[in-house]
């Protein structure tokens, strides 16, 4: 009985995060009839179509430009993961292993910025992307973002779960400092930096403010960007669409993060815990 009552909040919580998705996959296999009929009722009907169709998905694949645009996100994911997680790498590695003047304060500053919000940086980055023309460009968009204050606390407190005497070893067999990040240190983050990876790939599925600011040709667009402007508030929209084509663009997230999900999990879980 203890079990089951700790078991249904949360339940609960989960049910409240997996619902919209749920309601949203539904909604993919409807036509906009039957949408509509249900719209604003509670039923059995409101979860389960009664007449499932693929047509949406049909038309969602033979939009011109939305497979082009799910692709320029899956890449954009990889290279942004992938740079995001190098440059956390060599930060944490030299503000939990080099001894300098300020390393603290240099690392309390970079927390600070986690608490400023992105609409804040977003003009003065849009003027800099314009100067060095970068305008239009998938640089534009990664280059700004690469460096990560998040990813570089996760990968330092991994760090700091290294014991020292590791690196000391590795220094008495004639090692240098990359050869004791690459012998002594990785083989031990390997968590940290597959969670850190996971992080910023599924990052680039929450932006919208940025590519939209600085990306204006269609086919260099990412898609949940493009999946917006399906969207018409001066008269009816054909929402089955909209709810397909979302559905089809977190497909490629929602499989990598199902399976590397577990990394993510583990280093959270023991973040900070020296």
């Amino acid at each position: 009985m203890r079990r089951l009552t700790g078991l249904l909040p949360r339940l609960l919580i989960a049910g409240l995060f997996v619902a919209p998705v749920l309601l949203a996959l539904t909604a993919s296999f409807r036509d906009n009839s039957e949408m509509y009929r249900h719209a604003g009722t509670l039923s059995l009907w409101t979860f389960i179509p009664q007449a499932p169709t693929l047509d949406a998905y049909a038309r969602a694949l033979a939009l011109p430009l939305l497979s082009w645009q799910l692709f320029n996100t899956v890449v954009l994911g990889f290279v942004m993961a992938t740079g995001t997680t190098i440059s956390s790498l060599l930060a944490g590695y030299a503000l939990s292993r080099f001894s300098f003047k300020g390393r603290e304060f240099v690392f309390l500053l970079m927390l600070f910025t986690l608490f400023i919000p992105v609409d804040v940086i977003l003009p003065p980055l849009f003027f800099v992307v314009r100067d060095i023309g970068l305008i239009d460009s998938f640089w534009g968009l990664a280059l700004p973002f690469i460096f990560s204050p998040m990813g570089v606390y996760l990968i330092r407190q991994a760090i700091e779960e290294v014991p020292r005497e590791l690196d000391q070893a590795a220094s008495l067999d004639g090692a240098g400092l990359w050869e004791v990040l690459r012998t002594a240190i990785l083989p031990n983050i390997r968590g940290a930096l597959i969670a850190c990876w996971l992080m910023h790939f599924v990052f680039v599925w929450e932006w919208y403010l940025w590519p939209l600011t600085i990306i204006r040709q269609d086919d260099q667009q990412l898609a949940q960007v493009a999946i917006s402007g399906l969207i018409d508030p001066l008269r009816s929209s054909d929402y089955a669409l909209v709810f397909a084509a979302a559905i089809l663009t977190i497909l490629p997230a929602f499989v990598i993060f199902a399976a590397l999900q577990r990394f993510l999990t583990k280093s959270v879980a023991t973040s900070g815990g020296k």
